[in-house]
């Protein structure tokens, strides 16, 4: 007799999972019709500066540049390209992951680094307001060591939505 409960059981279980699955895909897909297209800010941690990201794909694909200024090490100044991918939690939560490269240089020294990043990232409320927190390590290949020390919180102004 248990085991035509447990059967049964099992049997329940998968069509529920199958409509939890679905139903999480649907509330993402809104989410992602309903995101911004891009964005403008600041950026605060070792390299401060200001961010810009732009929606590239109609789905989740973003470009974001970086300009940045560390005046603490050397005074160096820092151009960064990247590409991230972002999954929507739901409106006001989404969590991004990518890579890309920078350059940086001030008087005497050239650095070009590989990078990746990582993040989360939150709407404001009912503001035109993004907050994010990431992570981004990188290799500088001229100096062949890795720089671990790069996390940063921004503030970004939505410009089109």
């Amino acid at each position: 007799m248990r085991s035509i409960y447990k059967s049964s059981a099992c049997a329940l279980r998968r069509p529920l999972l199958i409509l939890f699955v679905v139903m999480g895909m649907l509330v993402a897909s809104q989410a992602q019709d309903e995101a911004y297209i891009s964005s403008i800010g600041l950026r605060g941690g070792p390299l401060s500066g200001v961010t810009y990201k732009h929606f590239v794909w109609p789905v989740s694909g973003v470009i974001e540049g970086i300009v940045g200024f560390n005046f603490q090490n050397d005074r160096t100044v820092s151009f960064t390209g990247l590409y991230e991918h972002h999954l929507f939690i739901n409106y006001y939560v989404n969590v991004y992951g990518g890579g890309g490269t920078t350059l940086a240089f001030n008087s005497d020294t050239f650095r070009w680094q590989a990078e990746a990043i990582v993040g989360v990232e939150l709407l404001v409320g009912t503001l035109p307001l993004l907050m994010s927190l990431d992570y981004k390590p990188g290799w500088s290949i001229l100096e062949n060591k890795f720089i671990l020390t790069e996390a940063a919180l921004s503030v970004r102004y939505i410009l089109r939505q």
